[in-house]
């Protein structure tokens, strides 16, 4: 065998957990650098209106909404996910649980593969003729299905911003199926001899939690996709009022898996500081068992705390009272788990190493992001927060240290 042939399949088509963890580390650095530019660019315009931005020129109405547009979706799915989740389990998983490899190693090089599909269909998507999808970060009709008042042009309206920005998020949802299939089969079945339930590392535990969360809430926004995908092809109206569809169906849907996306991206985060606290506080992890119990609880509220997005969309104020008292509980397991860091931290010799330096900051951070995230579970504080920079900034002090510190 030739060292070229031997190289593409020991590095590129690689079966090997640590070679496919390295991978998606790589991929989802250089979607963030993507990402990043794309903030830069609009951050630039916003400081310096009709202005000539450096690197990029003018910027129109709608190039900047196609810009928060992608920068938000490569963030969450494209940047956090792929590095936290999947670079980190493909790491950690068979090295802390004492495997040789994952439980299906094809399985998992097809996943990376997938992914990195999706990711080369997302950048086409914003360098196809009409600019690049712009229709909110968060995807709502009617504004992402812009085709409503005309027949659309099938089929190359397949060849869309729209059609190509969701065939993306489909494709990367199918990557994290396989990972998060894979993760639960290799902690289950390929543990060494010995190590119990109780036994297993904080931060696969976490991955774990992480990849049933995902599992359980991605179909319905799949299902939702799909529909809007058809929406805006072949001109069906699942969203359109005007023949019996309900745009706020689509809030639903999105939401039942945007809010519980935020804990499969906290988790994994969560579980690397559970190992980093101990090490460098030179004591046991407090409350090993409790951190566990607590996250299972998390998991349980997750799935029902979506609605907390929907309080200025015409919710019953009955409903709005449930999905606040679900929103609100849903802080005391992760403030249990905030305490037990603090536990370990007390009465520790700490060393301010720089891994330690930015687990406390990142314990300080995230602490700031999920007391403002209090106001906003409160139905009649979020009125009048929903949609300002109040609530940018709490999304934004809860995913940056998570993803970055």
């Amino acid at each position: 065998m030739s060292s070229d042939s031997s190289f593409i399949k020991r590095y590129i088509f690689s079966t090997d957990h640590k070679v496919i963890g390295f991978q998606y580390t790589i991929t989802g650095l250089i979607m963030a650098a993507i990402g990043g530019y794309l903030a830069y660019v609009f951050r630039y315009n916003l400081g310096f209106p009709e202005t000539s931005i450096p690197l990029f020129g003018e910027l129109s109405p709608k190039e900047y909404n196609s810009l928060v547009t992608n920068h938000g979706m490569i963030m969450v799915l494209w940047v956090a996910m792929p590095i936290l989740v999947s670079g980190f389990g493909n790491f950690l998983i068979p090295t802390m649980i004492g495997a040789d490899d994952m439980a299906f190693p094809t399985l998992n090089m097809i996943s990376y593969w997938v992914f990195f599909l999706s990711s080369v269909v997302l950048i086409i998507s914003l360098l196809v003729p009409g600019g690049g999808f712009d229709g909110g970060w968060t995807i709502y009709p009617p504004l992402s299905a812009n085709g409503y008042a005309f027949t659309p042009d099938f089929p190359s309206s397949l060849l869309s911003p729209t059609a190509l920005f969701l065939l993306a998020v489909a494709l990367e949802f199918v990557s994290m199926l396989m990972g998060g299939i894979n993760f639960l089969t290799t902690t289950i079945n390929k543990r060494c001899e010995g190590m119990s339930a109780f036994r297993i590392p904080v931060v696969v535990w976490f991955i774990c939690f992480a990849s049933v969360i995902f599992m359980f809430s991605v179909a319905p926004l799949i299902a939702g996709a799909v529909m809007l995908l058809l929406d805006v092809t072949v001109g069906t109206g699942f969203y359109d009022y005007r023949r019996g569809g309900d745009p706020i169906l689509f809030q639903h849907l999105f939401w039942f898996f945007g809010h519980p996306e935020v804990y499969v991206l906290l988790f994994p985060a969560l579980g690397v500081i559970a190992e980093i606290l101990p090490v460098f506080s030179r004591k046991p992890l407090f409350g090993y068992k409790p951190m566990i119990y607590f996250a299972i609880v998390a998991c349980v509220l997750s799935m029902i705390v979506w609605a907390h997005h929907q309080f200025v969309a015409g919710i019953d104020p009955r409903m709005a009272v449930f999905f606040s008292v679900g929103t609100i509980l849903i802080s005391v397991p992760f403030a249990g788990i905030i305490l037990c860091f603090v536990a370990t931290l007390w009465g520790g010799r700490i060393r301010f190493s720089t891994p330690m330096i930015w687990a406390l900051g990142f314990i300080a951070m995230f602490l700031v992001g999920g007391l403002t995230g209090l106001f906003l579970g409160s139905d009649t504080f979020d009125i009048y927060a929903h949609d300002t920079y109040f609530v940018v900034a709490h999304f934004h002090y809860t995913l940056f240290p998570i993803v970055f510190f």
